[in-house]
């Protein structure tokens, strides 16, 4: 064989090979200060996506809000959220989307406070309970609601925002709220209020989820199995260097290494062995369904929830 013709095969050959190779897709993502989405900031601070092999570039925003606006607007193309965003993201955009990980589920962090004369759940019935309409709010409080035989229509449901709930005590608005730290703290301190119900109550429901576009999942599925592995590197990094570790994320979050950790008595981090099992079609779908049957009752969007499937998948494994 003549040399030209050698050296036309071999790059005949080397061209096929790499195209024969999995895509490794550049991820955007976006992520807001949360303490179950940090240890995705720590990840990318020590090089551990990387070293899983990773293109991916953290976009810092300031609000959930925001988190959604840069994944429409095409600035992010993978996204930290609640379940909440991800159903009506995909309600709204109708691009598929795919939830690739779970972060955390809150663990007692979401709770609602009532007036000191209902001393039980069962008495909110007919009662004015304040909530964030169209946020995890609402569907937190159709859960507990649930929990209890008791549907929305129950009790008389008023639109307050966080910041607005002392002026809603204060004036005698309302008799209960859903809320949340900070928020449930400066409540406690204020006024005469008890919790009468918390998410503990209802485990693995209220979620924080990593959702992305489906093409990078199309371009090569086998990213999430690496991601996963950084995310586990993040974890074991936290627990093997615990201060330097809760300084780095505390700083992003602009609290202390002390408040960063105290966070965590509320919430449940998953490990990647546990991603397998709660991103289990059966169980994430029926979440997915519940939050988007909430959210269409509320009046949050305008949606046929049989059709959500469509835009909202659940990422696999590969083995």
């Amino acid at each position: 064989m003549k040399p030209i013709h050698l050296i036309l095969v071999i790059f005949t050959s080397l061209l096929l090979s790499s195209c024969s190779q999995p895509h490794n897709p550049k991820i955007k993502l976006a992520i807001n200060p949360w303490p179950g989405y940090e240890f995705l900031y720590l990840a990318n601070e020590k090089g551990l996506f990387k070293q899983a092999g990773l293109d991916i570039e953290i976009i810092e925003a300031p609000s959930l809000a925001e988190v959604k606006r840069f994944f429409r607007q095409g600035k992010a193309n993978a996204m930290t959220s609640t379940m909440i965003e991800a159903v009506s993201l995909a309600a709204q955009h109708k691009k598929p989307i795919s939830i690739v990980l779970v972060t955390d589920y809150s663990n007692g962090g979401d709770m609602i406070l009532a007036k000191s004369d209902i001393s039980e759940f069962s008495q909110i019935k007919s009662k004015r309970v304040g909530v964030e309409l169209g946020s995890l709010g609402s569907f937190f409080l159709h859960q507990a609601l649930a929990k209890h035989d008791l549907a929305l229509n129950d009790i008389e449901m008023l639109n307050i925002e966080q910041l607005d709930a002392p002026d809603a005590f204060d004036k005698d608005i309302i008799d209960a709220y859903v809320t949340y730290p900070p928020y449930s703290n400066l409540l406690l301190n204020e006024f005469e209020l008890q919790k009468v119900f918390d998410s503990r109550e209802i485990p693995k429901t209220i979620l924080d989820v990593v959702t992305v576009s489906s093409e990078l999942i199309e371009q090569n599925p086998a990213w999430i199995k690496r991601f996963h592995r950084a995310w586990q590197a993040a974890l074991d990094y936290a627990k093997q260097h615990p201060i330097e570790a809760n300084n780095i994320m505390a700083k992003r979050e602009g609290i202390s290494a002390d408040e960063f950790a105290a966070a965590f008595q509320d919430l449940k981090v998953l490990s990647a062995n546990e991603q397998r099992e709660i991103l289990s079609p059966k169980g994430l779908s029926q979440n997915m369904q519940q939050v988007c049957t909430v959210l269409n009752e509320t009046n949050s969007i305008n949606f046929e929830c049989k059709a959500l499937s469509q835009f909202l998948s659940i990422g696999k494994l590969s083995d």
